[in-house]
This record gives structure tokens, C-alpha cells and sequence, in this order.
């Protein structure tokens, strides 16, 4: 068996550095893909991001059309105030012709 000693300690060693250049390849490896997960990932979001800015302008606008047709406008605002300002006065014509 001592003539296969320094053989089997010269496979160990290579078979060590081999485990280590495995380990290398293994944590480079890993780094890659944490590396492509974290680019995906800001892709995706900045793409979700997009659509809801989107969704959130056109809210927006639609709540912006939704209020000015709410609000009267001056056309009918004046009409509204003749009959009340009719009202107002008919009263007291009645109580100067009497």
C-alpha cells in the first residue's frame, strides 16, 4: 500500500482542487442568475409601475371631465337665477300696487 500512497494523495489533492474550482464555478454561476433575477424583476416592476401611471392618468381625466360636467356653466347659471329673481320681485310689486 506505500507504493499507492503518494498516487491516491496526488488524486486527492487534484480531486480537492477540483471541488474547489466546482465551488468557484457554482458561486459564479449563482451570482449570474441573482444578477438576471434582479434586472427582471426591476423590468417587471417598471413596467407595472407604467400601466398604473397610466391607469391613474386616465382616472384623472375621466374624474375631470365627471366635474365640469357637474358644474353648471354660466348659461345656466343665469337661467337658473332669472326665475328666482323673478320670484324675488313679484312679491313686492304686489305690495306696491296695493
Amino acid at each position: 500500500m506505500n507504493r499507492y500512497q503518494p498516487l491516491l494523495l496526488g488524486l486527492a489533492l487534484f480531486a480537492l482542487a477540483g471541488c474547489d474550482s466546482a465551488e468557484q464555478a457554482a458561486e459564479s454561476f449563482a451570482k449570474k442568475i441573482e444578477e438576471a433575477a434582479v434586472e427582471q424583476a426591476r423590468e417587471s416592476l417598471g413596467e407595472t409601475i407604467k400601466q398604473l401611471d397610466e391607469q391613474i392618468d386616465k382616472a384623472q381625466e375621466n374624474t375631470r371631465q365627471w366635474l365640469d360636467q357637474a358644474q353648471p356653466q354660466p348659461e345656466q347659471e343665469q337661467e337658473q337665477e332669472q326665475p328666482q329673481q323673478e320670484a324675488e320681485q313679484q312679491p313686492q310689486q304686489e305690495l306696491i300696487e296695493t
